[in-house]
């Protein structure tokens, strides 16, 4: 999956939700997934994802009417395909929602840790039409949710936040400069979080009024930063606390803090669920917490942790003293430790996140009906199978069509997976042929175009067809107006990627990124009509291209060192018969046959699938080759492997001159004559034709 975690919280903002992004984007890369964290520019949740090596962009939404953040999403989201966006605020969802359609109709869902969702109608319609689910942490707000009765039972589903293991080997903190080095054995009631009226700090200090007043060895450290330090920082000196209380910043690693204390305290006023309060658990740190959404679910009713209600400072303070008397925590810190093994690990997060995000997209993305365009040569048409395959792998009950041009339909005959093979005939009144056919893919209304060919032609048809979503190659002259545009790079030297990996890409954001062979399904009958009693080879010695082609003169020598006790199959089209007949009259092997211009896409491919080896060129062929797994050699002369034709077959080999020539490739599809006169590239020996056969 490629998932995009969205928050525009504000730059120097950390909390709760913040940390959940970064555990669950760690987690699912882990797991394979492709994860990019969204969010605004030089934030603190930046600095933290670049510290642990997740992908960041720049998003900056402001408000839900954010233009230059939508612009930033929707260029984002078009260049990366993601088929999941999970908003952590409210305009993140709605922005999300409201450019989707222009980006693929990916899954968007709202992720919240506390109620971001009130009853009212600007929830419900925005909800409604933006955003396909809801996560939370805690049952309490998918019951409020829930009843407010806008969706059904599955719509928030409840996935607990996960808590990391803590470090073992961390050095403690020097207490000296809030606590006296005479004071032999401290104790720490510890707090953590933003400085804000939501945590209920008020609270905690008029309750250590009353602890600090009982017990000399007692101090509270509130680790946080926030907008209402200055205002805590007076009211713990008017309270005459400024010797007992501290307000010591934001930490980034709470263990050492969590090793050196007695006690944590959560005082709360609301809370999701409350990601401190599990690493204190998993600490084995007592806790001592309001009773705010998630905290019970977390403690749960087995003595893990002591709940009091909240904004009530009596209560507080009378259950942390108690907490501070026992003379033994054991108990409670081992359940606690236990609890949230079993129910609260960053694994169990990671996987409940991927079946929800799995089910949701299987149940949002299945498209009714999906149109494949390839109307080029016979080679690009099987190079294109992979994608049929796959597609009816991943949308098995989706109708599959295919458009390629007239004369190539006999490749896709009775293929099980085609629903329909759409013929465009581009000879005989063409434009007069392509706006009939447009009409007619028009009036079929397909979810999805899958655009294989790069030609301007099809980049007007797959505009033109009104479907939902559609992809192509973005050197289509016309690809700006397509769903997604996926690069397709090609080189003359070094490696490129194969065109069936390239052709797959386009739709990865439907499936995955899984390799796919060709493949063709010849019929019963077809495999009747080509069979053969003696052992066989098959050769295709033509090309449309005459620098593509092994020479003449080579097919006659490798033909008579091809041993006697094997037919040989001569296979083309009608219009190379001649040549066929041609090395007939020239071999002196016994058993050459002429079968070109006789069999059917499907027969050819019957035959050669039972060869003890083919010899081709870099033409269609030899995609037939890989279509059935037959056993090939290719001989490559004007081309060169780094285009990316290569065979497949697991018996497969190019093979290629021993001539270093600064010529090679003369082009991609090679040329009606040697631009150098010499023709050097068609140098292959015979000896070294043969020998590849023995390994």
């Amino acid at each position: 999956m490629n998932i995009l975690l969205l928050n525009s919280i504000g730059r120097n903002k950390w909390g709760g939700g913040e940390k959940w992004m970064i555990l669950a984007a760690e987690g699912l890369i882990v797991r394979g997934h492709r994860v990019v964290i969204g969010c605004r520019k030089d934030s603190v949740l930046e600095r933290k994802a670049n510290q642990v090596g997740i992908p960041v962009a720049h998003v900056s939404i402001c408000s839900d009417f954010s233009v230059s953040g939508g612009y930033d999403l929707l260029r984002l989201a078009k260049r990366e395909r993601f088929n999941v966006i999970v908003g952590c605020q409210n305009r993140d969802v709605r922005i999300a929602g409201f450019i989707s359609r222009w980006i693929g109709r990916p899954l968007i869902l709202g992720r919240q840790g506390v109620q971001l969702i009130h009853r009212s109608f600007k929830y419900k319609w925005s909800f409604q039409k933006f955003c396909d689910g809801i996560i939370t942490n805690t049952q309490t707000i998918k019951d409020e949710y829930d009843s407010y009765g806008w969706w059904d039972n599955d719509y928030v589903k409840v996935i607990h936040n996960g808590v990391e293991e803590p470090q073992q080997d961390v050095a403690p903190i020097d207490l000296s400069k809030w606590i006296p080095k005479d004071v032999a054995n401290p104790r720490i009631v510890l707090s953590a979080g933003r400085l804000s009226n939501q945590k209920g700090y008020d609270y905690l200090i008029d309750a250590a009024v009353h602890v600090c007043s009982k017990y000399d060895d007692v101090y509270f450290f509130i680790a946080g930063k926030g907008k209402e330090e200055r205002r805590l920082t007076q009211l713990v000196i008017s309270k005459g606390l400024e010797k007992r209380v501290f307000l010591i910043g934001f930490h980034n690693d709470l263990t050492p803090l969590f090793r050196q204390s007695a006690l944590f305290v959560l005082s709360s006023l609301y809370e999701g669920m409350p990601n401190v309060v599990m690493e204190a658990m998993m600490n084995r740190v007592p806790v001592v917490s309001t009773r705010v959404n998630g905290v019970e679910e977390l403690i749960g009713s087995d003595n893990c942790g002591v709940i009091v209600p909240p904004a009530d400072s009596a209560a507080l303070a009378s259950e942390i003293s108690r907490v501070l008397e026992m003379k033994d925590c054991n108990e409670m810190i081992d359940k606690a430790r236990q609890r949230v093994d079993q129910l609260f690990s960053v694994n169990a997060m990671i996987t409940h996140l991927e079946h929800h995000f799995s089910s949701l997209i299987a149940k949002k993305r299945t498209p009714q009906k999906i149109l494949i365009i390839q109307t080029a040569f016979i080679g690009d048409v099987i190079l294109a199978t992979p994608v049929i395959e796959k597609l009816h792998h991943f949308f098995s009950a989706s109708e599959i069509d295919f458009l390629l041009r007239k004369g190539n339909e006999g490749l896709l005959d009775g293929h099980p997976y085609v629903n329909e093979v759409i013929v465009f005939d581009k000879k005989g009144g063409k434009y007069r042929n392509l706006i009939k056919l447009i009409r007619a893919i028009r009036s079929k209304r397909y979810d999805d175009v899958v655009n294989i060919q790069r030609y301007s032609t099809t980049g007007l048809i797959t505009v033109l067809t009104g479907a939902k979503q559609t992809v192509g190659f973005e050197k289509n002259s016309l690809s700006r107006f397509f769903t997604f545009r996926i690069p397709h790079h090609m080189e003359s030297d070094g490696h490129s990627e194969h065109e069936v990996v390239r052709n797959l890409r386009l739709i990865e954001h439907l499936t995955d990124s899984h390799f796919q062979m060709p493949k063709l399904y010849p019929k019963a009958v077809d495999f009747a009509s080509v069979k053969q009693d003696n052992p066989y080879y098959c050769i295709a010695p033509t090309s449309v291209w005459f620098t593509k082609q092994f020479p003449f003169s080579g097919w006659v020598d490798l033909i008579d060192a091809l041993p006697f006790t094997h037919d040989v199959f001569l296979m083309g089209a009608k219009s190379d018969a001649v040549v066929c007949e041609n090395l007939i009259m020239k071999t002196h092997h016994p058993k050459v046959f002429n079968r070109a211009g006789e069999l059917s896409f499907l027969q050819s491919a019957a035959l050669m699938s039972g060869a003890t080896m083919n010899f081709v060129n870099d033409s269609a062929p030899l995609h037939i080759t890989s279509a059935m797994n037959a056993p090939v050699r290719a001989l490559f002369c004007s081309t060169v492997k780094a285009f990316g034709y290569t065979p497949l077959s697991d018996d497969s080999q190019v093979l290629e001159t021993d001539h270093l020539l600064s010529c090679r490739p003369c082009g991609l599809h090679g040329k009606a004559a040697c631009p150098q006169g010499h023709f050097k590239c068609g140098d292959i020996a015979i000896e070294k034709i043969l020998g590849s056969m023995s390994r």
